[in-house]
């Protein structure tokens, strides 16, 4: 199992998303849940990204939002969270 890792702009942007989307809190922590026991669940939908952001992964919260992160053997560092426009 992976240790979790965020950012303070994570934590900052966390907080404004799940104010403005109520609705999308259990989704999201769901998927960091699942995130942490195997970054490649099916129902996350786990893609790496291209261009200048290949260093990134990404994975669904819902068909128009997103978690940014970085990936490694020993950890998962949070860096973004929203819209598919807002992260990218």
């Amino acid at each position: 199992m992976r240790r979790l890792e965020t950012t303070s702009r994570f934590e900052r942007r966390l907080k404004v998303f799940l104010l403005a989307h109520p609705e999308l809190k259990d989704k999201t922590y769901a998927l960091i849940n699942r995130l942490i026991l195997n970054p490649f669940d099916m129902r996350n939908k786990t893609h790496r990204l291209s261009g200048p952001l290949r260093a990134f992964w990404s994975a669904h919260i819902s068909w128009h939002y997103r978690l940014v992160f970085l990936l490694n053997e020993e950890t998962i560092t949070l860096i973004n969270i929203g819209s598919h426009d807002e992260v990218y």
